[in-house]
């Protein structure tokens, strides 16, 4: 007469697959926050390589430009930062500006209040 038996044998493959899952997860995090970062590094504050290339760091000094004067009552508006709406309530002042930077125009729109200075990048 003949038994059939079922024979169960224990691998190691969901330890190993364990520590895999977790580095793809990691990469797969870090190309989506880079994606983020890369999307507008000035506003997140993050204008050096590999998120900003040349025209957003001379972004970022046209915007610290932008800033300073707008904090000290100073003009905004200069040769290559054109306002193109400005208005102000409950003590913040919010510019949309037009920027010319090497060759490339770009808009902002800029909050300066009591938290600080921030700004993102809209479609002109």
């Amino acid at each position: 007469m003949k038994r059939w038996v079922l024979v169960s044998a224990r691998t190691g493959r969901p330890r190993r697959l364990l520590p895999v899952l977790v580095v793809v997860a990691g990469l797969a995090g870090v190309f989506g926050v880079g994606a983020v970062l890369a999307s507008d590094p000035v506003a997140y504050g993050v204008p050096f390589w590999p998120f900003a290339d040349s025209v957003d760091l001379a972004e970022q000094q046209l915007m610290t430009f932008v800033a300073d004067a707008a904090r000290n009552g100073l003009p905004v508006g200069g040769s290559d930062v054109e306002v193109t709406a400005r208005s102000e309530s409950r003590g913040n002042t919010f510019l949309t500006l037009r920027l010319r930077v090497d060759g490339e125009t770009r808009c902002r729109e800029a909050i300066l209040g009591a938290p600080g200075f921030s700004s993102r990048r809209v479609n002109c």
